[in-house]
């Protein structure tokens, strides 16, 4: 029986973050790189065209950042889960963050182990 794997859109202005963050994708079961985007605008056009489930997005960027597009990702793709990635802590946070349905998680301790039990413990929407 074949795996569906979780397309994953990753989005972040820093290349090493983005090729950090791919390399987890990539270890990580059940998973697969569907593309990178630099800022929220990026990440929107993408999706206009890609079908992802997951996508892993900077809360600061050049642009729109990522609350914003997270809040038009969730309003347009209300399927796909959106995890924010940050080196600041959830308290550091705007306070809308996480009401508008997007998940958070410390850059610094983001992994496999960490995005395989995001994604069993409520990311996945089954159509």
């Amino acid at each position: 029986m074949e795996q569906h794997l979780v397309r994953v859109l990753v989005v972040d202005d820093l290349p090493s973050f983005r090729r950090a963050v791919a390399g987890v994708i990539a270890v990580a079961d059940g998973f697969e790189l569907a593309g990178e985007a630099v800022s929220g605008e990026d990440a929107l056009g993408f999706l206009e065209e890609h079908a992802v489930g997951l996508v892993l997005m900077d809360v600061n960027m050049p642009g729109m950042g990522g609350l914003e597009a997270a809040r038009r990702i969730r309003c347009r793709y209300p399927e796909i889960l959106v995890v924010l990635l940050s080196v600041n802590n959830t308290e550091d946070l705007p306070r809308d963050a996480m009401v508008m349905g997007a998940h958070y998680r410390h850059k610094d301790r983001f992994g496999p182990d960490e995005l395989e039990a995001l994604w069993s413990d409520g990311g996945h929407v089954r159509s």
